[in-house]
């Protein structure tokens, strides 16, 4: 688990390092990858759309612990998020990152943050099954 965590962490730091914004890229992404989410996003300006991100890179980086996730699962959850959308918003930030990193990313990475994206997924369905 930490070592992936340092493969993400690295991930990111590459893309500071070209002074690559992902935002749009990644909510461009949900939207293809989860239509049904654009209801949900509608609402937000661009600064809530970066806090939000701010919110899942911490929280795949292992900086959100169980009960501060615990509390923005069942906040969103209000907003008709459910596992399957942040299934869909994790994997829509892992593309992202791998499309502006290019021939940077490798198989190791590729592997890291599937992990990384199945922890946070499991995580987040036992604290749905447990509200």
């Amino acid at each position: 688990m930490q070592e992936d965590r340092e493969v993400l962490h690295n991930c990111f730091e590459q893309l500071a390092n070209i002074n690559t914004d992902i935002t749009s890229a990644v909510y461009a992404g949900l939207n293809a990858r989860m239509p049904a989410a654009n209801q949900h996003m509608d609402y937000m300006d661009d600064r809530m759309k970066g806090r939000m991100l701010d919110q899942v890179y911490k929280l795949l980086l292992g900086e959100v612990d169980r009960d501060y996730l615990a509390f923005e699962t069942r906040m969103h959850k209000g907003y008709g998020a459910d596992t399957a959308l942040y299934r869909g918003l994790l994997c829509a930030v892992k593309e992202a990152v791998s499309d502006a990193l290019g021939e940077r990313w490798s198989a190791d990475d590729d592997s890291a943050w599937d992990r990384s994206i199945e922890r946070i997924v499991s995580d987040i369905a036992q604290l749905e099954a447990s509200s």
